[in-house]
C-alpha cells in the first residue's frame, strides 16, 4: 500500500478502508507535527493539534470532494487548532482580580490604582448585564470557552450566541468607557 497516491488512499478511506486511512495519515504525520510545532513551540501540544486534525478530517471524510486538497485540508485543521490552544494559553496569562482583594493598607501606586479602577468598572458593568449574558462573559473570558462550546452547553444555536456576544461587547465597551482602552487613551497622546 505503500507505493499508492495519497489521492488513491484518500479515496479508499473514505469506501471504509481503515487500513488506507492509517497509511495515509502516517504519510502525513512528520509533517504534521513539524508544522504543528513551528505553530505552537511545544512538542506535546504539537502532537494533540496532529491527532485533533486527523480525526476532524476522519470524521468529515464524506466532504472532501476534492481528494488532492488534502494536505492543505490538513495544513487548516491544524492552524484551526493550533489557533485555538494559543488563544486559551494567552488567556491563561490574563489575571482578573477582584478589586476588593487588592490590598487596602499597602500604599498604592499609580498603577495598582489604575488596575483596582479598571477592574471595579468592569465588574460593575458585568453585572449590569442579564444574568444569560453575564454567564456567556464568564464561559468565554474567564473560563476560555469557545462559542461554539458555549452554544452546545446553553442549548442555543451557535448564531444566537455569536450575535449575543456581539451584542455584550458593545454594552461593555460602552459602559467601560474611553478611560480603559488603550487605543483611545493612544489618539489622545497622538493630538498632544
Amino acid at each position: 500500500m505503500n507505493d499508492k497516491s495519497y489521492i488513491e488512499l484518500l479515496d479508499q478511506a473514505k469506501s471504509g478502508d481503515l487500513r488506507a486511512w492509517s497509511v495515509l495519515q502516517n504519510r502525513f504525520s512528520s509533517f504534521a507535527i513539524k508544522f504543528a510545532s513551528k505553530i505552537l513551540d511545544d512538542e506535546d501540544l504539537s502532537q494533540d493539534v496532529v491527532q485533533e486534525s486527523f480525526w476532524d478530517l476522519y470524521r468529515n471524510l464524506e466532504k472532501i470532494t476534492t481528494p488532492a486538497a488534502f494536505p492543505t485540508l490538513l495544513k487548516r485543521a491544524l492552524i484551526k487548532h493550533g489557533d485555538r490552544i494559543l488563544r486559551k494559553k494567552e488567556s491563561r496569562n490574563l489575571v482578573f482580580v477582584d478589586p476588593n482583594q487588592i490590598d487596602q493598607n499597602s500604599k498604592e501606586s499609580d498603577s495598582t490604582y489604575l488596575e483596582k479602577e479598571c477592574y471595579e468598572t468592569i465588574f460593575k458593568n458585568v453585572k449590569k448585564l442579564d444574568l444569560a449574558d453575564q454567564r456567556l462573559i464568564e464561559l468565554y473570558y474567564y473560563k476560555n470557552y469557545s462559542l461554539v462550546e458555549i452554544s452546545k452547553s446553553e442549548g442555543k444555536t451557535l448564531s444566537f450566541i455569536k450575535k449575543r456576544h456581539i451584542h455584550v461587547k458593545k454594552i461593555l465597551k460602552e459602559g467601560i468607557g474611553e478611560n480603559f482602552r488603550p487605543e483611545a487613551n493612544s489618539s489622545f497622546l497622538m493630538v498632544a
